[in-house]
């Protein structure tokens, strides 16, 4: 069977991320590792707060790993073609930078994205576990909004060590001052600072919610900012792309 161009680059682009035995590891390790949803939902009495818990990055080792191989792949595969100017063998084939920039986004971020969506909803689906569709969609934006962070970095700086060093820094950055920032702002009830900073950390928030909070229309607001940074990142990566010149 003869397959299409676009498509003979695509396959090429998704072996070199996953030749084997990459998906018969990952694939059944973020299935198990889902085990902490189910026993935080359990120790938390069967409440929103479990899943939450269960769903805070570094603790869930499924979503941990998702983000970890797409870490890998955006700047330790994409990047290092950059950096070696190995791309090149890339962008000189007859399809589109466009197209290629696709399915290198596909493959570098999309699918581990899918891996754990996959893991996740069978392993609750088994367990009986009703997860709230927005608890879902506040870690895909959120996962979404890093990789993004680190594509832009990958394309900018090139250099896979320089890259690694400022997305640990940018990221952590957000997260660990945000989330002390959204603390503090909960202690001191302030509702309207809360706003600006709910993008940085929505899982604090969702374990206010959880714990009885009224907090909902904050946590909207972050997810919506980091939709729309993470669109951003997107659209900015793309147009480097499409200029890279190496």
């Amino acid at each position: 069977m003869r397959y299409s161009r676009s498509f003979q680059v695509f396959r090429m682009i998704f072996r070199e991320r996953y030749r084997e035995p990459t998906l018969e590891l990952v694939l059944p390790t973020m299935l198990v590792a889902n085990i902490f949803l189910n026993a935080y939902y359990e120790r938390s009495g069967f409440q929103l707060l479990g899943i939450v818990l269960a769903f805070v990055p570094i603790i869930s080792v499924s979503e941990t790993l998702a983000f970890a191989i797409g870490f890998r792949n955006i700047v330790y595969v994409t990047g290092d073609h950059i950096y070696k100017g190995g791309i090149i063998s890339f962008i000189t084939t007859p399809i589109s930078r466009s197209k290629i920039f696709l399915y290198i986004y596909i493959s570098d971020v999309i699918i581990p994205l899918i891996f754990w969506l996959l893991t996740t909803l069978a392993y609750a689906t088994m367990a009986g576990i009703s997860i709230p569709p927005l608890v879902l969609l506040t870690f895909i934006v959120g996962y979404f909004f890093s990789e993004n962070i680190i594509f832009t970095l990958t394309l900018t700086l090139r250099s896979p060590g320089i890259i690694t060093l400022a997305s640990l820094f940018v990221i952590g950055g957000i997260f660990i001052f945000g989330g002390i920032g959204l603390y503090y702002l909960l202690l001191k009830r302030s509702i309207e600072e809360l706003y600006l900073l709910s993008f940085m950390n929505p899982y604090l928030l969702w374990i206010g919610q959880a714990e009885g909070g009224k907090f909902m229309p904050i946590i909207i607001s972050g997810i919506t900012a980091d939709a729309l940074i993470a669109i951003a990142l997107f659209v900015s990566s793309f147009m480097i792309f499409r200029r890279l010149e190496l």
